[in-house]
């Protein structure tokens, strides 16, 4: 009968410290910095726009993207965009990936202005999160 007692006790001791530990399903997507470049930050045409990303999830992600385009879109207005897609799922990411502003020719000139880098990253739960950094990018004066 003690044996029982005690199996008993082990049993709902168990229950219990698995209900307190227990934080519920994934709800949040992955956090998402750009470490290496402050808001508004201007660039010229003609430069290599290099940005440090740091990408975290508790669960791990499976996937992100970055894009550039202005703020108020034109048809002159630069747009970029990659995908990438893990072959197996991180929890954390630090990488850096750049993007070659064009330079001005005489068939293409690009709209100045307020720009923004956009991120977004999904995690395995399918929990997305985005994030934007605004810059400006200009032609250099000659």
């Amino acid at each position: 009968m003690k044996t029982l007692k005690h199996l008993i006790v082990l049993f709902l001791l168990s229950i219990s410290f698995i209900a307190c530990n227990d934080e519920g399903p994934d709800r949040e997507g992955p956090i998402i910095e750009i470490t290496n470049i402050p808001d508004n930050k201007e660039y010229k045409f003609g430069e290599n726009l290099v940005m440090h990303f740091k990408i975290t999830d508790q669960t791990g992600m499976y996937e992100y993207k970055y894009e550039l385009y202005a703020k108020d879109f034109t048809n002159s207005s630069f747009t970029y965009e990659n995908h990438i897609e893990f072959e197996g799922y991180l929890t954390k990411l630090e990488e850096a990936k750049s993007i070659f502003l064009p330079e001005k020719s005489a068939s293409e000139m690009y709209q100045e202005g307020d720009y923004l880098i956009k991120v977004q990253a999904s995690d395995i739960n399918q929990n997305v999160s985005t994030y934007y950094k605004p810059i400006r990018i200009v032609y250099p004066t000659e």
